[in-house]
């Protein structure tokens, strides 16, 4: 295989699924979510079945979930971050899935409505196919499924990962029980005229791929749940205003926080993108590592911390591989800034062990609208 593939195949952490299913399903997610539900289309032969990203918000508008929603033909699956403690730098106490949190909260909210969560995390494993050529940018969030020796393998649009060329991953759910080799799948989706090539794409399984895989979503500017997000922070603290909250769906659980926030214009708060200057031989910040800026009060916090250097850019197809980032000698991040520090180029000092570091504020490649 060349040194460079031209895409790769991530075997990812586990991850939140949850089905909502029932006559009254799209009424019992449209009061849960920040976001539009109602308008959501399912997957024909004519129509790739588009989904949307959203929260799930309880009555003080605080974020209890934070998924992608597809429509389905008897209700909705959403997908999202399995327990947390999947990141390599995290040592936190595994958390909850957010399928279960979110299961319990519906079954809350629903007295005679025909609305059932089914917990799903356990039934699939999850692949990201990243810097896979496609025939045609599909739509973000879109979903195509083939069939392949008798089983259902789907594929969605995902913004967990991001080419230069502004090519959007996919994510691959494969039922547990499957004995389908990779090499098959990929070739049912490039008949399908999904992908464009199924050749030289490299499988990469364990740990290694974990963390591929976040280094992946930083760059991307995606935040994970249970890493840089929680039940503590309100949906605008997170930056993806743009691509989860509709303002004009009508009422919802915790709308009214939500609304108010829109309309007092600020937060205090926000995730960020940044740009952190390191010797090639310093050791990586750890998450909730603070950032100050001349004073002794922290202006900001890093959730998730990558760096790409040259055993990690030898893995990747070089479209997957950061714009602007050198060597060893750069680490990009995600983290929270202070109101002082939201502008692109806005600059703090951390310390990492008996090192100092710089991190600068850098536009994110997912556009949050900062």
């Amino acid at each position: 295989m060349p040194a460079h593939p031209n895409g790769i195949l991530l075997r990812l952490p586990p991850l939140a699924i949850l089905d909502l299913d029932g006559n009254d399903a799209t009424a019992i997610l449209h009061n849960l979510t920040t976001n539009q539900v109602k308008t959501l289309d399912l997957e024909s032969e004519d129509n790739p079945g588009v989904g949307i990203e959203t929260f799930i918000t309880n009555v003080k508008g605080k974020c209890l979930g934070h998924v992608l929603a597809f429509r389905t033909s008897t209700g909705f699956r959403l997908i999202g971050a399995g327990p947390s403690g999947d990141s390599p730098s995290n040592d936190d106490p595994v958390r909850a899935s957010q399928s279960e949190t979110i299961a319990g909260h519906a079954d809350r909210y629903t007295i005679r409505e025909d609305a059932v969560p089914t917990i799903m995390d356990g039934r699939y494993q999850g692949w990201l196919m990243a810097g896979v050529s496609q025939p045609s940018t599909a739509p973000e969030l879109s979903r195509r499924s083939v069939v392949v020796e008798g089983v259902e393998v789907s594929s969605y649009v995902v913004p967990w990962a991001k080419s230069a060329d502004g090519q959007l991953a996919r994510l691959l759910l494969i039922p547990i029980e499957a004995k389908v080799h990779m090499d098959a799948i990929l070739d049912a989706f490039a008949q399908a005229g999904v992908i464009a090539d199924a050749d030289n794409v490299r499988l990469i399984n364990g740990e290694s791929a974990v963390a591929i895989f976040h280094a992946l979503r930083v760059a991307a500017g995606f935040p994970w749940y249970g890493i840089d997000l929680d039940d503590s922070h309100l949906p605008q603290e997170v930056g993806r205003e743009r691509q989860t909250i509709s303002f004009t769906k009508g009422c919802y659980l915790g709308q009214e926080t939500v609304a108010r926030l829109d309309a007092l214009g600020q937060v205090q708060k926000m995730l960020m993108a940044w740009s952190i200057d390191l010797p090639p031989d310093a050791p990586l910040p750890q998450p909730d590592a603070k950032l100050f800026a001349g004073g002794e009060k922290p202006v900001g916090r890093l959730t998730s911390i990558a760096r790409f250097d040259d055993s990690l850019r030898n893995l990747l197809p070089p479209s997957l591989v950061p714009e602007g980032i050198a060597g060893g000698a750069a680490a990009l991040a995600l983290g929270y800034a202070r109101r002082s520090h939201f502008a692109p180029g806005s600059m703090a000092t951390g310390i990492v062990g008996d090192v100092e570091f710089n991190a600068t504020i850098v536009p994110l490649a997912t556009d949050q609208g900062v």
